[in-house]
């Protein structure tokens, strides 16, 4: 049963500016907005399929599977819709995000996602679809409850499921902030799509990048920006990174306990020649410079193809173009 457009109108209205008038005023933009976030690889598989689709949908393309083990079998009502929050950096979301090493990983290696793409979606075009279903925590929990229609709803506790900062001990507030929204799949991307946000520019240009011939069509969709504060980016990442005839500079985002990081960086010219190999192994990222790094190596004028690994993993990789300087 689809929620009107006038109750939704009323839920984003009051909300906005409950949350606009408190602490954290950002999360004033959270009740126009539902979120998905996921793995690279699997954001590049959402958009050249055009749908978000459920777990168990047959058409859904797995590359890369950050569910906890364990955990996503607690329950299966869920695996036939499409999940949604109404929040981002919700306590899914915190065990995932970012590259991590074996011992930051609190559901086993494979249960994270080194870059992680948030989808914002529009919430009045998704909660006013028809065969929509809500839960008031995450669905894996077995106290989680579900329903459909504006009773259920109006009785989520919004007030824990946008809650910021300390708990005092109530857990249920943990639990309230991975309340879902659960449409039938497959969900078509284009009709409910606000933007694509990321970190950092290179972590977005990476994306573009893997979309190849259909980036220009999603690029004006892609936003790097903190006026939603989506990301919790406690782990490392690559800030911002670019050429020059005298080598690559770049920065990194810091790990949240300043541990070192191993990182390669090597770039390719139009030959596919390599022309940069930056290697080491313990690498610190943060410096008396505010972060920022130089590999001295030298670069003529050419359209590179630059790709950079921390610990392991992918943080980047697209196409850099060096001209040649007038001065």
């Amino acid at each position: 049963m689809a929620l009107s457009e006038t109750f939704v109108d009323q839920h984003i209205a009051y909300w906005s500016t409950q949350l606009g008038a408190g602490n954290h005023p950002y999360r004033k933009h959270w009740p126009s907005r539902l979120f998905h976030h996921c793995p690279l690889d699997t954001a590049v598989a959402i958009i050249n399929d055009g749908h978000l689709r459920a777990r168990d949908d047959p058409q859904r393309l797995i590359l890369q599977d950050v569910a906890a083990g364990g955990v996503i079998d607690n329950r299966q009502e869920a695996h036939g819709r499409v999940r949604l929050y109404f929040r981002p950096r919700n306590p899914t979301q915190f065990h995932i995000e970012g590259i991590r090493k074996d011992a930051d990983c609190n559901y086993g290696t494979n249960a994270h996602a080194p870059v992680l793409v948030m989808f914002v979606l529009d919430a009045k075009r998704v909660l006013t679809r028809a065969d929509i279903l809500f839960s008031d925590q995450n669905m894996q929990n077995l106290n989680a409850a579900t329903g459909n229609d504006e009773a259920f709803f109006a009785n989520i506790p919004f007030l824990s499921v946008f809650h910021e900062g300390g708990i005092a001990g109530d857990h249920s507030i943990i639990a309230h902030r991975c309340a879902e929204v659960l449409p039938a799949t497959p969900l078509p991307i284009a009709d409910v799509l606000s933007s694509i946000l990321f970190r950092s520019e290179p972590e977005r240009d990476t994306f573009l990048y893997k979309l190849g011939e259909a980036a220009p069509r999603w690029q004006p969709f892609c936003y790097v920006s903190e006026e939603l504060k989506v990301f919790d980016k406690r782990f490392a990442f690559v800030a911002d990174i670019d050429l020059s005839r005298e080598g690559v500079s770049f920065r990194l985002n810091h790990r949240h306990d300043l541990q070192n990081i191993s990182i390669v960086i090597q770039g390719y010219n139009e030959q596919n020649q390599i022309c940069v190999d930056f290697r080491n192994e313990d690498f610190q990222t943060h410096n008396q410079a505010g972060g920022r790094w130089i590999h001295r190596v030298a670069l003529e004028p050419s359209n590179y193809l630059v790709k950079v690994q921390i610990d392991n993993h992918l943080a980047y990789e697209a196409f850099i173009r060096l001209d040649d300087s007038l001065f």
